[in-house]
């Protein structure tokens, strides 16, 4: 038997899109002439707002989209990382096939503008050390793998060129760091043909005692 927690940041039209200057999406009620009938149209809807996963194609031509990524359950790895950058040093062993999930303390500013600016992200040499390991996939608190500063991006292009999904904008990490239970983890993507970037329901499996 699991205990199911929530991973995954609630979105509303006043959520906020990357760099933190845009709305995720608009949203636009339509009257079919049906009462207590309602339909949703949405709008501009950014796919890597809020809790998301990027496919390899985001930053690999040739990678798989998000048709193609396999639906997996992962043995998860939880990694506590106090601080701005995530090293290689933060890497554990034995991660081959697992969801490494990073808990920064930084999905307490999920929600506000604070939230993009500054956030904890991984080192190129984190990410090569991921992509020796034959991590499964990548996951962190923060809105992106990569520095908020302009970059070439090299944790995306590294992850993305070894066919490894990220997701991004994970929230009660730190809830599951406490727990001495073994951890699967799971966040399904839209099957959208050609899509790079899907939001996802992200949540833990944990075995109970």
């Amino acid at each position: 038997m699991f205990d199911l927690i929530d991973l995954t940041q609630p979105l509303t039209t006043e959520s906020l899109s990357y760099p933190g200057d845009c709305p995720a999406y608009r949203a636009e009620i339509i009257d079919i002439g049906e009462p207590g009938v309602q339909l949703t149209h949405f709008a501009g809807f950014d796919p890597h707002a809020g809790t998301h996963l990027d496919a390899p194609l985001h930053f690999d031509p040739t990678g798989a989209d998000l048709a193609r990524v396999p639906l997996r359950i992962l043995p998860a790895c939880i990694v506590r990382v106090p601080r701005d950058r995530i090293a290689r040093d933060d890497i554990p062993q034995d991660i081959a096939g697992a969801a490494v999930l990073f808990s920064t303390g930084w999905e307490h500013r999920a929600g506000t503008r604070d939230y993009f600016s500054g956030f904890p992200y991984l080192t190129e040499a984190a990410s090569h050390a991921l992509v020796e390991g034959d991590a499964g996939l990548v996951g962190l608190d923060a809105p992106s793998v990569d520095p908020p500063d302009g970059s070439s991006y090299p944790a995306h292009r590294t992850l993305c060129e070894a066919g490894i999904p990220i997701v991004e904008g994970l929230v009660n990490l730190e809830s599951l760091a406490e727990l001495d239970r073994p951890i699967h983890f799971l966040a399904f993507p839209l099957r959208i043909v050609g899509g790079e970037g899907s939001p996802v329901r992200a949540v833990a499996l944990v075995e109970r005692s």
